[in-house]
């Protein structure tokens, strides 16, 4: 299940240029510069409110900068079919009618268009996703039927229907057991290898330490970009996270006690109150 856009000579998934977003008097996002290079997997971590709601909301084009510029492959990021958005489970209507099958189908919508009949291919594409997931099982099943880590693995199988270049995936291990974990991260390592681009929004700093090549630490601005261990400084924790957490010099690198946010609702003034 290659991804198959062609995006000429960028050699950025992500291009981001002076960016900030503002939510009447609060700045959720403040001049965020940055460069993310084309089948990087990055960990986006930070407290409540950091941005990083807002970051994804920006990237996949459903929300709009105050000032700056967003590109995604050297293109404005609107309607853009080769990025996938696989959001928290408590922005969904889970009483709506539709199906299993009819979400994932919903990732070829962008390539077939809204009116047009699916083809032989596009249902492969979506049958081959399923089964990815281990979800043929529930094809058939109201979407509210589903438990939180079967939610969550719907809305994979729809990503990886979309074909996507570029995948927005937050908190998506909420509600899984450890086995699902370690098969999302199997599927990760797989997209890593077809140069797709993953950004994961995770509150656990050792995922994000173990299991990503680069980390993206904010707080409303870029507090740093880069490997683990440049990023996850004793110094960097203290500027994102403040008087929330105490960090411990170990042997083995920083350790991160106290609050560093967990799992949030969501707030109603459209990212105000999201990670």
């Amino acid at each position: 299940m290659e991804a198959r856009h062609h995006h000429g000579d960028s050699a950025y998934a992500i291009d981001l240029s002076g960016v900030s977003v503002r939510y009447g008097a609060r700045l959720a996002l403040e001049d965020l510069s940055l460069t993310v290079e084309t089948g990087r997997r990055v960990a986006v971590v930070g407290p409540n409110g950091a941005g990083k709601s807002t970051l994804f909301n920006l990237l996949a084009g459903v929300l709009s900068t105050d000032r700056g510029r967003v590109l995604i492959h050297g293109h404005r990021p609107e309607r853009h079919v080769c990025i996938a958005y696989v959001t928290q489970s408590n922005q969904v209507d889970w009483n709506f009618p539709v199906s299993v099958r009819d979400v994932v189908m919903m990732g070829r919508v962008g390539e077939i268009g809204l009116l047009r009949r699916p083809s032989a291919a596009d249902r492969q594409l979506v049958q081959d996703s399923l089964d990815r997931m281990e979800m043929t099982h529930l094809a058939q099943r109201q979407i509210g039927e589903l438990s939180g880590g079967q939610k969550q693995r719907m809305f994979i199988a729809r990503a990886l229907a979309q074909q996507a270049d570029l995948m927005l995936l937050d908190e998506p291990l909420s509600g899984l057991d450890l086995k699902s974990q370690d098969k999302i991260f199997s599927l990760l390592d797989t997209l890593s290898a077809q140069q797709v681009t993953l950004l994961f929004a995770t509150h656990d700093l050792n995922l994000a330490r173990e299991r990503f090549e680069r980390i993206l630490l904010l707080n409303r601005r870029l507090v740093a970009y880069g490997p683990p261990d440049q990023v996850l400084t004793s110094e960097n924790l203290a500027a994102a996270y403040g008087g929330h957490m105490q960090v411990l010099d170990t042997a083995d690198g920083p350790v991160a006690i106290g609050d560093m946010g967990g799992h949030h609702e969501h707030g109603h003034d459209h990212g105000e109150a999201h990670g």
